[in-house]
């Protein structure tokens, strides 16, 4: 009976959590800000104690506050790359979140926009900003009818004429027409970003939706240990991406590695391609459409025919969230027949079993090599023409 009531005693504890994302949504859905699966929970905790406190503007500092580099890159950018149907909208949303952080919001929001507008159309087939657009999904927090559904009818809303009115919220129409010009600041930058972690947590959501409606016919009703323990997985989760902590260290790879390591994934894919093994390549390799080890291994063939790998050197390994990890190389290749000499950048994910970004708890995940670096030597000014 003890135990029974410590279990019970912590169970309400962990379903007085499960309110703040109604308590957010009202308190700030109509200033622009909504709860999503990826916001901080902390972060929705204070922001809502102030309001209460009557301290609006510190509440809004501190949902502002959520909007680093990192979280940005994490939820915004690196969840959302296996949905790109043109792989330029990477480069778009990178190039979006330098000109926020250089506070040149007169730039980064319209692009902010705009690369919103052309991922969800890419994940449902219709424009988000659409007067009927749907974006309501079974069981998720942000496809709830308070969250991305209310935030988009905020941000849609019609302006009839032209105007330096400072804004708080980005309403698209207006920017993107040219008519509301009083938008370059953060908090419209920042709430631009929300709406595209609003958006990346719903394709997510969306893509198992129909899964989820399956499961919830077959048993209406989870057990309450599996719905704990999943729940204390997502718990779990936020935690060690709050606490991890960027870090950098110097090259080279000497020696061995963890083999579930990003070192390890990067030494394997880096000497592969020195050696032309493509199998080796392949094995490490980005592989978001999940294509046969065959496939894969031709494909890296296609790629590196004609840039063969003299040498390379790690010169510094930065991990600068829980599933990205930036290196930067020094390489010399031979690109048919003449030689390119530089430094260069190899990005590599930790993905999950499914493919998507891999969460903290997930299990059986690998890192993964993203191919881009062999076209950025492809692409590299020639050492005899520099």
């Amino acid at each position: 009976m003890t135990n029974l009531k410590r279990a019970a005693d912590k169970f309400l504890a962990s379903a007085a959590i499960l309110e703040f994302p109604d308590r957010f949504n009202e308190a700030f859905a109509g200033r622009g800000w909504i709860a999503t699966g990826s916001f901080s929970l902390d972060a929705m905790r204070k922001a809502v104690d102030l309001h209460e406190e009557g301290k609006l503007e510190e509440a809004e500092d501190a949902i502002l506050e959520w909007f680093t580099e990192d979280n940005i890159r994490l939820f915004a950018i690196t969840r959302a790359y296996r949905f790109h149907v043109a792989k330029l909208r990477d480069a778009q949303l990178e190039e979006a979140l330098r000109l926020y952080l250089e506070g040149r919001y007169i730039a980064a929001v319209p692009l902010i926009l705009i690369a919103c507008d052309g991922f969800a159309s890419d994940v449902c087939g219709i424009s988000p900003f659409e007067k009927n657009a749907d974006l309501n999904c079974f069981d998720s927090i942000t496809g709830h009818r308070t969250s991305l559904p209310a935030l988009m009818k905020l941000f849609v809303q019609g302006v009839r004429k032209s105007t330096d009115e400072e804004l708080s919220i980005p309403k698209r129409h207006g920017i993107l027409h040219g008519r509301s010009l009083g938008y370059a600041n953060r908090l419209v930058c920042a709430k631009a970003w929300l709406l595209m972690v609003a958006l990346v947590d719903w394709a997510i959501d969306k893509s198992s939706e129909a899964a989820r409606m399956e499961e919830r016919e077959r048993k209406e009703k989870a057990s309450w240990r599996n719905s704990m323990d999943q729940y204390s997985r997502v718990l779990e989760d936020k935690k060690k991406i709050c606490e991890f902590r960027p870090t950098e260290t110097s090259g080279p790879l000497a020696g061995s590695h963890e083999s579930d390591s990003a070192e390890h994934a990067a030494q394997e894919f880096l000497e592969g391609w020195s050696a032309r093994n493509f199998g080796r390549m392949a094995k490490y390799a980005v592989n978001l459409t999940k294509k046969p080890f065959k496939a894969m291994a031709g494909e890296m063939r296609d790629m590196a025919e004609f840039v063969v790998l003299n040498t390379c050197e790690v010169v510094a390994i930065r991990h600068s969230t829980v599933a990205r990890c930036d290196m930067r190389v020094r390489i010399q290749a031979t690109v048919r027949e003449k030689l390119v000499i530089g430094e260069f950048n190899v990005i590599l994910f930790r993905n999950n079993a499914e493919g998507n970004i891999a969460m903290p708890t997930d299990q059986d995940c690998t890192w993964a090599v993203q191919q881009r670096i062999i076209y950025d030597v492809m692409h590299e000014r020639f050492a005899e023409e520099a």
